[in-house]
């Protein structure tokens, strides 16, 4: 574990005081820290550290945008969600994010793409947790010739809606998850230029 978290921003900060962590998990660690605010006071924070992730808007050559259903036990429901997963560690190092992307895509959906753009790099909630999102826009989706089978624990079906579609779902609280929602608005601001 030592290894793992000397490369964890909020642990080789210099304003990092103290670390005690928690949990140790497959995907996360949980730590109660000390740290110093930029006011020199100190605080306790509970952080976790998460692996990173990408997120991929995938559009047809139709301007049609794919959406996976999926049971998010942590909110106990189905939603939609743009393909996205974790980016695999792979004998110690993670993989670049555009393979993680390409192979989420595949994996969720059975779609592949020639077309690869990079969009940012965001944090969903970066007070407490330092997990990375990579959005990349998958254009001019087809069925993938080699298709890769799903996670042994995911269940993940797939859609394709139209702007209209995705428009109406918004605005009937139908879509609810953050880094959707965010790709969902570039996607359908780039159509409206």
């Amino acid at each position: 574990m030592k290894d793992k978290a000397e490369t964890i921003s909020f642990i080789k900060n210099n304003e990092t005081l103290s670390v005690n962590q928690i949990y140790d998990g497959a995907i996360l660690q949980l730590y109660q820290n000390e740290v110093r605010l930029p006011n020199g006071q100190t605080a306790k924070r509970e952080l976790i550290h998460h692996l990173p992730a990408v997120g991929i808007l995938a559009e047809t050559k139709n301007n049609e945008v794919v959406l996976v259903k999926q049971y998010r036990p942590a909110i106990a429901d189905e939603i939609y969600e743009i393909p996205a997963g974790i980016i695999d560690q792979v004998e110690g190092q993670l993989e670049e994010p555009l393979i993680a992307a390409k192979r989420e895509l595949n994996e969720e959906t059975g779609y592949a793409s020639a077309e690869w753009i990079f969009n940012s790099k965001f944090y969903i909630s970066p007070g407490y947790i330092d997990e990375a999102i990579y959005l990349f826009f998958a254009k001019s989706i087809e069925e993938a010739k080699e298709k890769l089978d799903q996670d042994e624990n995911e269940e993940v079906s797939h859609y394709l809606f139209t702007a209209q579609q995705v428009r109406e779902m918004i605005k009937n609280g139908e879509i609810i998850d953050l880094k959707t929602l965010y790709a969902l608005s570039i996607w359908l601001n780039s159509l409206e230029v």
